[in-house]
């Protein structure tokens, strides 16, 4: 169901999708294979697609998931920029794959991204809103006794 929704986001030929109502989501990144949605308090990692589904057939990584992420579980975001080869976003929480130093490896992750060749414009507005994100609760109000 979500190569569809896939699909149609690809069709629109925008990166950044914007949305006011509550339901859907808040942001979406559309990359190489996939994209990354912000819905509400977490991160969707969607793959899928044809390369998706060619680095899932030579088992190169994870190219067909669904993997949600709660913002407050993420400790970092960075977007790698090798010299030749498309950037892609990471995300690390506890639990996360270990980076490797490469990059078939580290781009292909569950936690990670390849983002597009030309406009990723949304994926920078992502991690601004993550690393915006409190990370505390809020603390109760101290009261005068």
């Amino acid at each position: 169901m979500y190569n569809a929704d896939l699909q149609q986001d690809d069709a629109r030929g925008r990166g950044l999708v914007s949305q006011t109502a509550g339901t859907g989501p808040a942001l979406v990144a559309v990359g190489i294979g996939g994209r990354i949605e912000l819905v509400a308090e977490q991160i969707r990692l969607i793959k899928g697609g044809v390369f998706g589904h060619a680095v899932e057939l030579l088992w190169l990584g994870y190219g067909v998931t669904l993997k949600s992420i709660p913002i407050r579980e993420i400790a970092a975001v960075e977007i790698v920029k090798p010299l030749f080869l498309p950037d892609f976003i990471r995300f690390s929480y506890p639990g996360s794959p270990p980076q490797t130093h490469n990059y078939i490896d580290d781009a292909l992750a569950e936690n990670a991204l390849i983002m597009s060749w030309f406009d990723n414009r949304a994926f920078y507005e992502i991690k601004a809103r993550i690393d915006r994100w409190p990370h505390l609760p809020p603390r109760p109000p101290v009261s005068g006794i």
